[in-house]
């Protein structure tokens, strides 16, 4: 099989879509080597991890068919919920998650993002990050041909939380359904010590009810808000922290969760999205009701003071969350790229 990859989200700013198709590119290059696929990946500008360079104008919907004609690939795959409209060679679409479509109260409208997900859906071959947004894929009635993959945790964590500082950690976009006010409400309401809130994300949406959420409340010494960390600066904030708490009403991933439970940190998460499927799948308790404040209180009361409660936290997530073997998960890419 020749495979021709859209890997312009290789130079882009760091993202979880970014983390992904890095991941993609590497466990297919491993299969590269052992013979058994041939990899060509494109890029619109000049750098060394392409292959190709196409024109960025018409790259999607005509550079890359025309290309993968031309050099006789068998698959397109395109690590984002798009496709081209017209292919000749099938374009193979890897889904994230579809909650700006089954909660579309929460997301800022994008008729463009809502419109290529459904014709993406339509193709004949398709990867998802999750079993969740595969099996949301199919309950919402676009696909039921969707091939899940198996990713859990990206990047290692080595966990070693600053014992002098203590602090809860929530990485997550400043976005409505990440739910930051009501667990910035839920820690007004919990007995936290001397323990802080850190919440990492860029700024969205909500950034203005958020701050005026912590204003109201005269939590400016007990939480703080984050962004625009480097690389280096991100991992030591999440290596440092003593616990970490995920309040989404979607995700379709979750890699810092996923990240900082492989690490064996205690976490507590939304019983929504796929870190609720994972969790309540493998019989796990950590997991509470996102749209209930005084639920989240006592989970956030459980991560900062019960220990019994954060041992067996860290030690269900060390046995049931891992890193990503990315051979693996191209192997079964490969597979889906076969029906």
């Amino acid at each position: 099989m020749k495979i021709l990859f859209d890997g312009r989200l290789v130079t882009s700013k760091p993202s979880g879509v970014r983390d992904i198709t890095l991941g993609l590119i590497t466990g297919f290059k491993a299969l590269e080597s052992a013979g058994r696929l041939q990899l060509i990946v494109a890029g619109d500008k000049e750098d060394e991890a392409f292959d190709l360079v196409l024109p960025s104008l018409g790259y999607m919907h005509l550079g890359l068919p025309v290309t993968a004609l031309r050099i006789g690939a068998s698959r397109i795959v395109v690590p984002r919920q798009t496709v081209p409209l017209i292919s000749p060679v099938p374009a193979v679409p890897v889904f994230m998650d579809i909650g700006f479509l089954r909660i579309p109260e929460m997301y800022s409208r994008h008729w463009v993002r809502d419109l290529t997900t459904k014709v993406a859906a339509r193709s004949k071959n398709a990867l998802a990050i999750s079993e969740y947004t595969s099996r949301e894929l199919a309950e919402e009635g676009l696909s039921r041909s969707v091939r899940p993959l198996p990713i859990q945790a990206i990047h290692r964590i080595a966990w070693s939380p600053d014992m002098s500082d203590r602090y809860l950690l929530c990485v997550a976009a400043q976005e409505p359904h990440k739910n930051l006010t009501r667990l910035v409400q839920a820690w007004h309401g919990a007995d936290v010590g001397s323990w802080r809130l850190v919440i990492c994300g860029r700024p969205g949406v909500a950034s203005q009810e958020l701050n005026e959420t912590i204003s109201s409340l005269g939590l400016q010494s007990s939480v703080q808000v984050v962004s625009g960390l480097d690389d280096d600066a991100y991992t030591r904030l999440l290596a440092r922290c003593s616990a970490y708490i995920q309040p989404s009403f979607d995700e379709g991933l979750c890699i810092p969760a996923l990240d900082l439970a492989a690490a064996g940190a205690p976490t507590s998460v939304s019983e929504l999205g796929n870190l609720g499927y994972l969790y309540k799948a493998g019989g796990n308790a950590s997991t509470f009701d996102p749209y209930s404040v005084p639920d989240i209180t006592r989970c956030i009361e459980r991560l900062l003071h019960d220990e019994q409660f954060r041992e067996d936290a860290s030690a269900w997530n060390l046995t049931n969350v891992s890193a990503t073997d990315w051979t693996s998960v191209a192997e079964i890419a490969m597979d889906g790229m076969r029906r």
